[in-house]
């Protein structure tokens, strides 16, 4: 559960270094942080404190690195049984420092825990870093029709092991009690 220290923690990194079409929906017109954005950012995080097994059908994570959250990961149910949606979003001062890959890789073990086959990640063309992140994992990336909205799948039966297979990868980020991923 994000509770609300880690909300707190959350809301002011996503205020502070995040630009807020990368973290919420177009909830209130232009590109700014607006009260109705940060009011969706928390209900959002509180709606989802009780895990894949509620309602919502979505669990959040923060980021958290040397105690400072720095971002947010999600799993969401689908309408596939054995289909888990996943999102991501980072603070500007930890992009480049390979924080996505440790974490999406965080993510697929939780969801091979949590008994999932495949995951999916929705992106856009224009975020050059998420394709290539997913690519490196394993992930198949199909472009929509418009050429912008890029759709990632993982499989997460088991496979021969190759070079990059995301379970080959080696980092100590963990997802954690309290819904804290740390790295």
């Amino acid at each position: 559960m994000v509770d609300d220290a880690v909300l707190e923690q959350h809301v002011h990194a996503a205020t502070s270094d995040a630009a807020p079409d990368e973290v919420t929906p177009p909830v209130s017109p232009g590109g700014s942080w607006t009260a109705a954005r940060v009011g969706w950012l928390r209900d959002f995080h509180h709606g989802r404190r009780a895990g894949l097994d509620a309602p919502a059908g979505e669990a959040t994570w923060a980021i958290v690195v040397d105690e400072t959250v720095v971002g947010s990961v999600r799993l969401k149910h689908t309408d596939e049984p054995d289909l888990l949606e996943t999102g991501i979003w980072l603070t500007r001062r930890v992009l480049g420092r390979g924080l996505g890959p440790a974490v999406m890789v965080a993510v697929l073990q939780q969801a091979t825990v949590l008994g999932a086959a495949r995951v999916r990640a929705d992106t856009t063309a224009g975020n050059a870093a998420a394709p290539s992140v997913l690519r490196r994992l394993g992930f198949t990336l199909t472009v929509g029709k418009d050429g912008h909205d890029v759709q990632a799948t993982v499989s997460l039966l088991p496979r021969a092991p190759r070079e990059h297979q995301w379970t080959n990868l080696e980092r100590d980020t963990v997802l954690s009690a309290g819904n804290r991923l740390q790295s």
